[in-house]
């Protein structure tokens, strides 16, 4: 019976060391479970995937609190079942040696056993109300996790209708100006039209009196001529006549000086016929060559006129992807395509290669989550437009518009100082204006 005592005396020092020492450990984990939860709160904050890591490292924990709480169990049900086989054989054992004291032996276990369970119905008790407890924290955590997560996610689509917004006022300023930009250019064709029909009806006006002034000119020259010789001939006649009448010995020599008269007038008539058939030819080959150079001046023209109303515009947006610094940012997806000729050229290349010369109206929106980063709008080699996205939070929006003159081969391009996330939501978009 004293080596019971004994034995139970330890058995029960045992038990209080262990309660002791599993109890120690527990608010050990505890308190560094609590710190860690602490701490995991604060990250939260600062950033959703901080809120993921600290989940996972949350779990991880509440795996190890799980996996050392079974690894005492099975300890503690180990050391109870080895010293409940202690127990019996040695109560074995001694109901052999001590017939007589088996009563107060089993009353003495029985108290024991009864102490015992109770012991770990209190030790299972307080380890089910510290679970319940880690529970209660961890869906309080979980909800405000998903509170916070719900706020983030409130606030981006906020920010993306204001985004959405914004790019439509923009979009209807654009179409504004551009159509009043098409108004003003019609207004400024149907006046070049009037002006140049205008041009064109003088100048044939002036061609149709120079012809007519010519043509008068030839018919009073051909009227005086053909009067002259009919006078001469008159004339001639008359002399010859009275010559025949005073002097017929002269009347030969009379005669053959009239024929080489007359030989001479048509030598001199066939000649003034050269001369004015030389003249009409060399009025028809200027009145040509004016009309030659006024043929090339009015197709010129009219090409140019066919340049100006040539009509182009191009919308194209970002794949969402990290642009290297110091490189052209591509714009693969079109959303607006006219009159673009190149277009896989610069889906591959993210340069506008300009194949009609004018006035162009150039914008970029760019959406970007890296601070402190810089992106550009180059003309050719030259810089046009900086633009800094300043502090970052979430994602950051900006939006950078310019008008400039295009000549054909100039190229425009948007380009980054460094490294930096571009939205799918970047947009480059170009619009000739006149």
């Amino acid at each position: 019976m004293i080596r019971l005592e004994n034995k139970m005396e330890v058995y029960a020092e045992k038990i209080k060391l262990w309660e002791q020492s599993v109890s120690s450990k527990l608010e050990h984990k505890m308190e560094v479970y609590a710190e860690k939860v602490k701490l995991w709160e604060e990250s939260v904050s600062s950033s959703l995937n901080k809120v993921t890591e600290a989940m996972k490292q949350t779990e991880t924990f509440v795996d190890s609190m799980r996996g050392a709480h079974l690894l005492d169990q099975t300890r503690f049900n180990n050391s109870f079942v080895e010293v409940k086989d202690q127990t019996k054989s040695f109560v074995d054992s001694m109901r052999d040696a001590h017939l007589q004291a088996q009563t107060q032996f089993n009353n003495s276990f029985n108290e024991v056993k009864k102490q015992t369970e109770t012991f770990v119905d209190s030790m299972r008790n307080a380890h089910l109300q510290d679970q319940t407890r880690f529970n209660d924290s961890f869906l309080i955590v979980k909800k405000q996790t998903e509170t916070f997560v719900d706020s983030i996610r409130d606030a981006h689509l906020l920010d993306q209708t204001r985004f959405n917004d914004s790019f439509l006022e923009v979009k209807k300023q654009t179409e504004a100006f551009v159509e009043s930009m098409r108004d003003e250019h019609l207004q400024d064709q149907a006046r070049f039209n009037d002006s140049f029909m205008e041009v064109k009806k003088q100048t044939e006006r002036c061609i149709e009196s120079m012809r007519n002034a010519h043509l008068q000119d030839q018919t009073r020259f051909n009227e005086s001529f053909l009067e002259t010789i009919d006078r001469f001939k008159m004339q001639s006649e008359k002399e010859t006549e009275f010559n025949k009448r005073q002097v017929n010995p002269l009347l030969d020599s009379f005669s053959s000086k009239i024929q080489e008269l007359s030989e001479a007038e048509r030598k001199r008539d066939s000649t003034t016929k050269l001369s004015l058939r030389q003249e009409q030819n060399r009025f028809n080959k200027s009145f040509d060559k004016i009309a030659e150079d006024f043929q090339v001046r009015f197709n010129k023209s009219l090409q140019e006129i066919d340049l100006k109303q040539k009509k182009v515009a191009l919308t194209a947006c970002a794949t969402g992807s990290t642009v290297p610094g110091g490189t052209v940012v591509h714009f693969p997806t079109i959303q607006t395509n006219i009159g673009i000729t190149n277009l896989s050229a610069y889906k591959s290349t993210g340069k506008f290669v300009c194949t009609v010369a004018g006035l162009y109206h150039v914008s970029a929106v760019m959406m970007s989550n890296t601070d402190g980063q810089y992106y550009y709008i180059y003309k050719n080699s030259g810089r046009m437009i900086t633009t800094y996205y300043g502090k970052v939070y979430h994602y950051q929006t900006r939006t950078r518009v310019f008008v400039t003159m295009l000549d054909v081969g100039d190229e425009i391009t948007v380009r980054t100082e460094g490294s930096q996330l571009i939205y799918q939501y970047s947009c480059f978009t170009i619009v000739k204006l006149n």
